[in-house]
């Protein structure tokens, strides 16, 4: 696992605790949509122009990407949680199983700072913090985890369709 995919997983899972510690306890969940940038026009008057061609197909890779992540790296992420259920959220934030996934130059850096990941006590850490690990509802997270995993997959397979539909429409009109 490369230190980008690493850092996918990172901030996958970053935002999935953000979102289920953000919303107040009780609360229904909030189904919010993800707003993309304006495309360069309306829809329907783009210049099918070579630059806007090149523009369609590096959306297509991202989303073709983003949805082979979805599903493999949340795939990943989702069961690690379902694991750190049966475990215990202590056992999941224990960095000693991220040293594997280290490679020698990060090692070394982190060694130069002076860290040692299989010192580093993440319970106490996060008491310090002022976080109850015992508080987290693992259930929440994981229904919540493979519920984004969905969302992604599904939102990044609309908007492939989308791109494709433009696609074809520029290759019609040249």
């Amino acid at each position: 696992m490369t230190l980008k995919h690493v850092g996918l997983l990172g901030a996958f899972a970053v935002l999935l605790c953000a979102g289920a510690f953000a919303q107040a306890p009780g609360a229904a969940p909030a189904k919010e949509l993800v707003q993309l940038p304006p495309q360069l026009g309306p829809q329907g008057t783009q210049v099918c122009s070579p630059q806007y061609q090149r523009f369609l197909k590096l959306q297509v890779e991202a989303f073709r990407q983003l949805r082979r992540l979805s599903r493999s790296e949340g795939g990943r992420l989702c069961a690690a949680l379902e694991d750190a259920d049966v475990q215990g959220v202590d056992k999941f934030l224990d960095l000693k199983g991220l040293d594997r996934l280290l490679t020698p130059d990060q090692r070394d850096a982190l060694g130069a700072f002076g860290l040692d990941l299989s010192r580093v006590d993440v319970p106490k850490i996060m008491r310090h913090l002022g976080v109850d690990l015992s508080r987290i509802d693992m259930r929440k997270i994981k229904e919540q985890c493979r519920q984004t995993q969905g969302d992604i997959d599904r939102f990044a397979t609309e908007e492939l369709a989308r791109l494709e539909n433009e696609t074809i429409r520029c290759d019609d009109r040249i």
